[in-house]
């Protein structure tokens, strides 16, 4: 690829743990959505993962140039910050994105240069920009807390003063700046969420610098978000590492990589024009199944029942060490969903 000398790198990262159709889903929608941009780098960190294929994926990223790095061993209270700070250490772009790998990006084309383009415009005022798409109801919820919009292209832009102006769990793009100003995430987490987490440490240590260095930065988002998590669980989530369990349903995107259906960003203007509405797009907007029903309850609002270690069933979870037991057709209701 040629590099343009003129524009800024960014770097990617993704930290994976078990979730292998995620990964590939998060990766690959990532590559060709922001393929048009020339400087890109990309950084993978695996947490000992023990899913079969993982191994035969990561050696095929790093025969195309991904730097994968592949943590010997678990440390489930802190692997996810483990896995920033090394993607943070390594990275040589003049932006970081860190994500969770649990996101596929739905967008392709135009949106990483307009993200590059507004950040530079609005360098020392932006705390990060984030990829996923929020529930209309969040949003509507905000809409007090939205700016104008913003931006040079039509691709638009909002600040979020409702939100951390600095997000403590990635799924962002930071600046350089931002980054050498909060790194490291802590490593010293009782849980890896509950309080004792990184993200909770983190949301602490960003708000001591604001107030030491007098800066108050804001979150920004894109009017039309560039991705959505990834739900394969019908209630209303995904699937979620928490110790040696894989916790909600889990499964492939039926042609190997979309969860939900791509769109060109120009397309999505179309569509989605940013002038007529005052507040960002939801996940409703833009994440279109691919062969799947969406988790919507009635009133057409996007679930969000995330299953709690604490209290799932048996039928809830697969141990990742211990078995590789597959639940019957009559507990895997998620058959029925996918019409299969």
């Amino acid at each position: 690829m040629k590099i343009e000398s003129n524009t800024p790198l960014v770097t990617f990262g993704i930290v994976n743990c078990n979730r292998l159709f995620y990964l590939k889903s998060c990766f690959e929608t990532l590559y060709e959505a922001t393929n048009d941009y020339p400087n890109r780098e990309f950084i993978v960190v695996d947490n000992a993962s023990v899913e079969e294929g993982t191994e035969e994926y990561l050696n095929s990223l790093e025969s195309r140039g991904v730097n994968v790095i592949r943590q010997p061993e678990r440390d489930p209270s802190n692997e996810f910050a483990k896995g920033v700070n090394l993607i943070c250490r390594l990275a040589k772009g003049k932006y970081i994105c860190p994500l969770q790998g649990d996101m596929q990006f739905t967008a392709n084309h135009q949106w990483l240069q307009a993200y590059v383009d507004f950040y530079e415009e609005n360098y020392d005022n932006v705390g990060c920009i984030i990829f996923d798409a929020q529930r209309s109801i969040t949003n509507f919820s905000h809409k007090e807390a939205f700016s104008t919009q913003l931006g040079t292209s039509d691709f638009k832009f909002v600040f979020n003063s409702a939100r951390s102006p600095i997000s403590g769990a990635g799924d962002v793009m930071y600046s350089r700046k931002v980054i050498e100003l909060i790194y490291p995430w802590n490593e010293s987490n009782l849980s890896h969420e509950g309080g004792q987490d990184s993200e909770t440490a983190m949301l602490q240590k960003v708000q001591s610098i604001m107030t030491q260095l007098n800066w108050r930065p804001i979150s920004a988002a894109p009017m039309i978000p560039v991705s959505a998590a990834i739900y394969t669980d019908a209630r209303g989530t995904n699937a979620r590492i928490r110790g040696n369990r894989r916790y909600g349903d889990y499964w492939a995107p039926k042609d190997g990589i979309h969860y939900y259906l791509p769109f060109e960003t120009e397309v999505l203007l179309n569509k989605l024009p940013c002038a007529a509405f005052s507040f960002p797009h939801g996940i409703e907007a833009i994440a279109h199944p691919n062969g799947w029903e969406a988790p919507i309850d009635d009133r057409g609002s996007w679930l969000k029942n995330p299953i709690r270690p604490e209290t799932a069933l048996k039928s809830d979870y697969v141990d990742l060490i211990e078995t590789t037991e597959v639940l019957s057709e009559e507990e895997n209701y998620i058959s029925d969903w996918l019409g299969e």
